[in-house]
């Protein structure tokens, strides 16, 4: 006992009241001492319990500040700021290129407030078809998407999702795939062409582009091709004016085709513009 007394003297130093008030306690009393090495980094200071004394005996306080807890406090604001940003800010992509920020300013203003549009351009300046647009809020962000996304602006189907954690695409991304409205056209004639296809749907219209598929094993005609258009009005047009038009002595079969532009790109070209894929049922 007296050497935990002469311990706590020279750790405590005190007035002598306070020494008195050591030497007078009850013999059954017991007096722990417990310490603790100094932590030497910042990232981590705690300030040591105060140890008093009080009418019942020693008591302790407990710790009245930490670093830590702050530094900890202080992350979890930076992340909510964080992640309230990302549900508000857009990644809209295969935007045309003549849309301007007023223009997308004016679209977008239909679900909310805009905040922000920044357009990804070229060294030159032009357009890259991609931007991102902030707005007030996550719910009118979320409108947004629920409203624009595969929505077609100017003959393009944009894209809008959130935007990743500000992430940014490749500096380089692939060019925007032009939309293209495709008419099956089935029930041909064996001898009928790429040529013939585009020759009598030109009379009316402007088909940007016309196909005649061929059988892999025998190179011959399968009896039915594609007729694209630039919007699904003239492709709408062209169906209702042309389906049941004999073409080489065979009425012609006309409805919308299942495949998208970017297959088509991809379709392996026969003679004459011909190409080799499965028919649509």
């Amino acid at each position: 006992m007296v050497t935990a007394l002469e311990a706590a003297f020279s750790v405590f130093p005190g007035s002598p009241l306070f020494r008195q008030r050591l030497l007078t306690l009850n013999p059954v009393t017991s007096l722990k001492l417990q310490f603790s090495p100094p932590s030497l980094s910042q990232s981590s200071i705690h300030f040591s319990p105060l140890l008093t004394c009080n009418g019942s005996g020693l008591s302790s306080f407990p710790p009245r500040f930490s670093v830590q807890d702050m530094a900890l406090e202080a992350d979890a604001d930076a992340g909510e700021t964080s992640e309230e940003n990302v549900k508000r800010k857009l990644y809209v992509a295969n935007l045309p290129w003549s849309l301007s920020v007023v223009d997308i300013k004016k679209l977008f203003g239909e679900c909310g407030t805009v905040k922000d549009v920044e357009i990804i351009k070229q060294k030159d300046g032009r357009s890259k078809g991609f931007a991102f647009v902030t707005m007030a809020s996550g719910q009118e962000a979320q409108d947004v998407v629920d409203k624009f996304d595969s929505h077609e602006v100017s003959g393009r189907i944009i894209r809008v999702d959130f935007a990743r954690r500000f992430k940014r695409p490749s500096p380089n991304p692939p060019p925007p795939v032009p939309l293209a409205h495709k008419l099956y056209v089935s029930n041909l004639a064996w001898k009928a062409r790429s040529n013939h296809l585009r020759e009598l749907f030109s009379e009316n219209f402007n088909p940007i582009s016309s196909r005649v598929v061929f059988e892999n094993a025998s190179s011959r005609s399968a009896g039915y091709g594609f007729v694209s258009f630039a919007t699904r009005e003239e492709a709408e047009a062209a169906l209702s004016a042309l389906d049941g038009k004999e073409l080489m002595g065979r009425p012609l079969r006309l409805k919308f085709s299942e495949r998208n532009a970017i297959e088509s790109s991809n379709e392996k070209e026969g003679e004459d513009g011909s190409s080799q894929v499965q028919p649509e049922s």
